[in-house]
C-alpha cells in the first residue's frame, strides 16, 4: 500500500460525465455551420472534425495552448460564467493569406501580435461562430452572447481557476493534408449542469439548479417594475396644542440636513443632497447603503 494516492471528492474521473452526448449532437450541426463559415474566406472546402466533449481542468487545457492566439472571452447568458473561444494564429494568418489570393504557406516569423487585417478576420469569425452557436443550441436554450475581452494569451483571460472543471468542446480544421488547426469552446462544467435536462446528457450535480429559461424571463420582467422612491427634507415636531392651533398662513421653521435619505418602499438605500439639474430640482447621491440583506 505505498502507492496510495490523495483523492478530491468531486474533481476525479470517475465523477465525470459518461457520455456528453447532448453536446456531441449540438457540436455535429455546430461543425458544419463552421464549414460553411470558413469556405468563403479559404476560398476551398475545409475538412471539420467536431471532436467528442471532454471533461478537463483549466489548467491542463491552459497548458496546452500556444504562448500566442486568439482567446476571445464570452458571456451566454443565461449560462453561469464565461466561455472562452480559442483560435491558433496560424490559422488566422493562414485564412489571410488564401482570402487575398495565396495558398496558404505562407511562412510565420515569431511574434507577439496580430495585423489589424487579422484582428478584423478574428471579430468576424468569432462573432460569427458565436451566431452560429446561438443557432444550434435554439431548440434547446436562447443564448445571448456579451463579448468580455479578447486577448493573446491564456495568461492574460482570468477566464477560470486553474482547478476548475470544464467542458471543451473542439472542430479541428484543416484546408490541406499538411494543415489541421483546433477551434475550442471551453465552457464551465458549472454553466452545462444547469441545462443537463435540456441537452439530454446526464452531467454530475451535486445541488438542485434552476431553470434558467424561467429565470432569464423572470429577471427581464422584473427589470421594468417600477418602485416609487422619496426622501425626506425635515421632520419637525409639533405639540398636539400646536397642531391643534394651525391655520392658514402659519410657518413652520425646519432645519433641512446635509445628508438626506432616499427611500424606495419602506427601505433606505442611499443618501445624498437636494440640488439644481436643468432647473427641477434633484437628488444627488453620494453614498449608497450596503447592508447583510441588500
Amino acid at each position: 500500500m505505498d502507492d496510495v494516492k490523495t483523492y478530491a471528492f468531486g474533481r476525479g474521473e470517475s465523477q465525470a460525465p459518461v457520455m456528453l452526448s447532448g453536446l456531441d449532437r449540438l457540436g455535429d450541426k455546430l461543425g458544419r455551420r463552421i464549414r460553411a463559415l470558413i469556405e468563403p474566406i479559404s476560398g476551398m472546402r475545409p475538412h471539420v472534425v467536431a471532436q467528442d466533449a471532454q471533461l478537463l481542468e483549466f489548467s491542463a487545457w491552459s497548458q496546452a495552448v500556444p504562448d500566442f492566439a486568439s482567446l476571445s472571452i464570452y458571456r451566454l447568458l443565461p449560462l453561469k460564467g464565461q466561455m472562452v473561444l480559442r483560435m491558433d494564429a496560424a490559422m488566422i494568418s493562414t485564412l489571410v493569406d488564401c482570402f487575398y489570393g495565396g495558398i496558404g504557406n505562407r511562412p510565420l516569423p515569431p511574434r507577439g501580435e496580430f495585423t489589424p487585417t487579422e484582428d478584423r478576420l478574428i471579430a468576424r469569425l468569432s462573432e460569427t461562430i458565436m451566431a452560429r452557436l446561438v443557432e444550434t443550441w435554439a431548440d434547446i436554450l436562447p443564448l445571448e452572447p456579451a463579448l468580455v475581452l479578447r486577448e493573446t494569451g491564456v495568461s492574460f483571460t482570468a477566464a477560470a481557476q486553474p482547478d476548475d472543471q470544464m467542458v471543451l468542446q473542439r472542430f479541428q480544421i484543416s484546408i490541406t493534408r499538411d494543415q489541421e488547426w483546433p477551434i475550442d469552446l471551453l465552457f464551465p462544467l458549472s454553466a452545462l449542469r444547469a441545462v443537463e435536462p435540456l441537452m439530454g446528457s446526464r452531467l454530475p450535480v451535486d445541488d438542485e439548479q434552476s431553470d434558467p429559461v424561467w429565470q432569464t424571463r423572470i429577471a427581464r420582467r422584473m427589470r421594468d417594475i417600477r418602485l416609487p422612491a422619496r426622501t425626506v427634507l425635515a421632520r419637525p415636531n409639533l405639540s398636539l396644542a400646536e397642531l391643534m392651533q394651525l391655520k392658514t398662513g402659519d410657518i413652520i421653521p425646519v432645519t433641512i440636513g446635509r445628508s438626506l435619505p432616499l427611500i424606495v418602499g419602506n427601505r433606505i438605500v442611499a443618501h445624498g443632497s437636494i440640488g439644481e439639474q436643468d432647473g427641477r430640482a434633484a437628488f444627488q447621491i453620494e453614498k449608497l447603503v450596503q447592508g447583510p440583506d441588500q
